[in-house]
């Protein structure tokens, strides 16, 4: 199939650029102080509006949805990680595992070249027409000679040394910097506050993803660019419970500390933004979004679920969509955009057609003049001149590499940790991945997938409320209300459980299977009470008022709700309805155009508005707004009904007037018996309940399958005796001479002594793996030892940790030297740097790895010559006597003894 771009998109770009988490909610209060001129610049210039999001809001499955206008069952990206069938365990979702083309796939097979810079789940990178930095991106490290870049991280590899070197780790982020957030955070003791160091560590992987992206964006060619920032998301999570007005559980001190880093990295993510806006020309389009909201003020969360991806109940359904660039509108708003019509947009902004099998709709109602909207079934079926990049068979990911990213989510609290059993990581990352597929199904009206999942969940895990919780959500929303009732019943103390919201579906349930709605009104009452300050089961209660046709229960209950929260597009939805009954027609209006300009998609929303304005004799507006109910639920009867009405007695239009009423004979006729026959079926159908445990019993099982996490940032209170440097800089020497004073070493012998070091190595091969393994420090009377740890690995030592580092330092020339003598005679192959080269990468190295010891409040260091050493061994000592301590240098005496001055080989003359 042979793919043209319409002449309007001719010599066009497009840049999308990712803010995770960013929420009007945080962006107007800024925006009216002139703090976000970049931001501001974008909207005065274009369009904006609220984005909705999809459920589950997991941001992995959100932003490939972006990428490929294919919801979650579609694209196959369900979490965070997904279990290893190759090697066991987990691994993180990657692009092996999208089963479906993203858009710079689309544009490599059209000629296009694409940039992406740290998509999710975009590692190992495709081979695409262009580059792509991978969300491994801050898994690059340094070593002695430059860049340590994972396989796959950078495409093409050539460019991996190059785009690597903009890494920024996270101790060369310098105090000033951190106080632009963070003003008093010289008064933060770090040792017993890991927050400081949290900041950094985020600020660093910020920084890193913006230098490299803006390389690309100058070194590159590039027809469509991407890059996705987590910065917002993150910095949130970490900061958000300090953000203005200060929550009652957080103390006046970490308020006054804190208060200002939120929107501090809005305004740092406004300032890149200016850089990447200098990049795009005139000729580029620019499309700002995030992937949800982020709660505030009073509607933060009071606890968070003891589940994984429990930090998602931060997340708002509301995300921001900005766009500016050729033919697009200036100035206005736009309504009921949803992040699944991002890609359709994209494609359609490049002169491209949309696949008819993408979920989303392109907003041609952002153009000045809307392009024609071309389509094909799907861009899966399409060849293409070019290939797309996609990865022809799965390669197993680099273990390494995944379990790095692994430990990130953890870090994060949005996957367990499953320790080093690889059979618990494997089962946890399955049963998360379905109960996401699960939710996904249901959130797109595939009731039957989503029930027949949670079933095999909640026999899988009875002790899992969450899991018991979605199935009768499944059973209601698909129709097995008796089921629904009955499992409800089984698993909770209707009456006397905490799980008000349990309550809430009950009481949905019982109304809708006919119960006396008298005997229901005292426990609904109570509910509404408990309630007051919960504006999204508010929401349902007024849905239960409706159902009741109680219309001035359900108008209070829906306004208090709007109180707490007024971009619920339900609550308006509902209160519209209201209105329409209580025949508020002024009021109707309003409260469904306020639904819509939420979510779009809300067919009941577009009837009640059309009802609303054909009583206030507007039948124009009125047939527009019932035909738009239409384009979301082609046989919706009472739509049908009233246009027929319309066109009949206010627009004189029998032709009309007799099509609509065809259309909902034809409906009454057939579709509707068979609908309503599957609903009466299903309401009483039995399927087999799974066996479920009592409330109580599955809290305490929560408990001990869940415990709480220890911080592994908190301070352990130990402390270890470190001897490190450059490989040849002389430390094997002062771990004999720390063994002499008093002081063993923590060796393995494995390493035996050769021609290289007469004396011995004295290494422990174990340290190597200190990243992934933390516990090895755990090990009974090691702060009792001298451990060497190569420089390279000092970053890597657990933080709740102190240390003492004694650090060798050699003149690199002499390092270069006696590295390439060792080489030689061990026969072993080198870097194939000259030594000018590999002396300058050392050097750089070693700058490094003093600035992160400098700044390190964890770690003090003595810094030890080795020429000097071994040159005047009488004035060296006693510095290290005193900076050790005499309890651990008992016999300073001893250490002369070890110092041999011919041992000083490879001296710079």
């Amino acid at each position: 199939m042979e793919i043209k771009r319409q002449d309007h998109a001719c010599n066009k770009r497009l840049l999308l650029i990712g803010w995770d988490a960013a929420d009007w909610e945080h962006i107007t209060p800024l925006l009216e102080q002139g703090l976000l001129p970049n931001l501001e610049r974008m909207i005065n210039g274009g369009v904006m509006g609220n984005l909705a999001t999809l459920q589950p809001i997991l941001s992995p499955m959100l932003w490939n949805s972006v990428a490929t206008g294919k919801y979650a069952h579609k694209h196959g990206i369900h979490g965070f990680v997904e279990p290893d069938h190759q090697n066991g365990g987990a691994r993180p979702f990657s692009s092996y595992s999208r089963r479906c083309k993203a858009l710079w796939n689309m544009f490599s097979q059209v000629g296009l070249k694409s940039n992406v810079i740290n998509w999710w789940a975009s590692h190992p990178a495709e081979q695409i027409n262009g580059c792509v930095v991978t969300n491994l991106l801050n898994g690059v490290k340094f070593g002695p000679q430059g860049p340590i870049v994972g396989q796959g991280t950078i495409h093409p590899a050539e460019k991996s040394q190059f785009y690597g070197q903009f890494k920024v780790l996270s101790h060369e982020i310098e105090s000033e910097q951190i106080c632009a957030f963070i003003p008093k955070a010289s008064e933060i003791v770090q040792d017993e506050d890991s927050r400081l160091q949290t900041f950094a560590n985020t600020l660093a992987e910020t920084l890193t993803t913006h230098a490299v992206g803006t390389a690309v964006m100058e070194h590159e060619p590039w027809d469509f660019m991407a890059i996705y920032y987590t910065a917002i998301d993150h910095f949130s999570h970490a900061f958000m419970a300090y953000h203005p007005p200060r929550m009652s559980r957080v103390p006046e001190r970490d308020f006054e500390i804190f208060k200002d880093v939120v929107a501090g990295i809005y305004r740092f993510s406004d300032m890149m933004l200016g850089r990447l806006l200098q990049v795009a020309d005139d000729n580029t389009y620019v499309l700002l979004c995030s992937d949800h909201g982020f709660e505030s003020g009073a509607n933060r969360p009071r606890y968070q679920p003891k589940e994984p991806a429990g930090p998602a109940i931060w997340h708002r359904r509301y995300g921001i969509f900005v766009m500016t660039g050729p033919g697009i509108k200036k100035d206005e708003r736009i309504y009921g955009a949803s992040l699944i019509d991002m890609a359709p947009t994209i494609l359609t902004a490049m002169g491209l057609p949309v696949g008819a099998d993408m979920d989303g709709r392109a907003l041609v109602e952002i153009f000045e003049e809307p392009p024609e909207i071309v389509t094909i079934p799907s861009w899966e079926a399409v060849d293409g001149e070019f290939d797309s990049g996609m990865h022809a068979a799965e390669q197993p990911l680099n273990p390494a590499e995944a379990e790095d990213l692994l430990k990130q989510f953890v870090a994060l609290g949005y996957v367990d940790d499953p320790g080093a059993d690889k059979e618990k990581q494997f089962v946890n990352a399955e049963i998360e991945c379905v109960y996401n597929l699960a939710r996904n199904y249901l959130f797109d009206g595939h009731y039957l997938e989503s029930v027949e999942l949670m079933e095999g969940l909640v026999r899988r895990s009875p002790w899992e409320s969450r899991f018991i919780n979605q199935l009768i959500a499944c059973y209601q929303r698909a129709g097995f209300i008796e089921q629904a009732s009955e499992l409800a019943e089984q698993a909770y103390d209707i009456r006397s459980t905490r799980s008000v919201g349990i309550r809430v579906t009950w009481l949905e349930l019982q109304v809708a299977l006919g119960a006396n709605h008298e005997e229901l009104l005292p426990l609904l009452t109570q509910s509404e009470k408990a309630l007051n300050e919960n504006g999204k089961l508010l929401k349902r209660i007024g849905q239960i008022y409706t159902r009741m046709a109680r219309w001035r229960d359900a108008e209070r209950v829906y306004r208090r709700a709007i109180e707490l929260h007024d971009e619920d597009a339900e609550v308006w939805q509902g209160l519209s309805r209201v209105y329409v009954k209580l025949r508020k027609n002024r009021k109707a209006v309003d409260a469904s155009l306020a639904a819509v300009s939420l979510v779009h998609r809300l067919p009941h929303a577009h009837l009640n508005l059309g009802i609303a304005l054909s009583r206030l004799r507007d039948p124009q507006r009125a047939v527009q707004a019932l035909q738009t109910a239409l384009q979301f639920s082609p046989t919706f009867a009472p739509a049908h009904r009233w246009l027929a009405r319309i066109y009949d007695k206010q627009l004189d239009n029998a032709e009309r007037a007799s099509y609509h009423q065809q259309m909902l004979a034809d409906h009454d006729g057939r579709q509707r018996p068979a609908d309503v026959a599957t609903r009466v079926a299903r309401r009483a159908q039995r399927r087999e309940l799974p066996v479920v445990l009592n409330e109580q019993e599955r809290h305490r099982l929560l408990l001990e399958e869940r415990p709480d996490r220890a911080d592994p940032r908190k301070p352990s209170g130990k402390m270890f005796v470190l001897v490190s440097g450059l490989p040849r800089s002389g430390t094997s020497l002062m771990m004999q001479m720390l063994e002499a004073g008093g002081l063993p070493p923590k060796t393995d012998g494995e390493r035996t002594a050769d021609d290289d070091n007469p004396n011995g190595y004295y290494e422990w091969e174990a340290i190597k793996q200190i990243a992934k393994k933390p516990q090895l420090l755990d090990e009974e009377g090691l702060e009792d030892k001298a451990i060497k740890v190569i420089s390279m690995l000092l970053e890597n030592m657990p933080y709740a940790h102190s240390y003492k580092v004694i650090f060798m330092t050699r003149p690199v020339e002499e390092v270069v030297a006696s590295q390439a003598k060792m080489i030689d005679r061990r026969g072993t192959d080198g870097s194939g740097k000259s030594t000018t080269e590999l002396a300058s990468e050392l050097a750089r190295h070693r700058r490094k790895v003093k600035n992160f010891l400098e700044h390190n409040s964890r770690i003090e260091a003595l810094e030890i010559d080795y020429p000097t050493l071994v040159a005047n061994p009488d004035n060296v000592i006693p510095r290290i006597v005193e900076f050790l301590g005499p309890e651990r240098i008992k016999n300073a005496a001893a250490m002369h003894a070890i110092v041999d001055p011919k041992l000083h080989r490879q001296r710079v003359n």
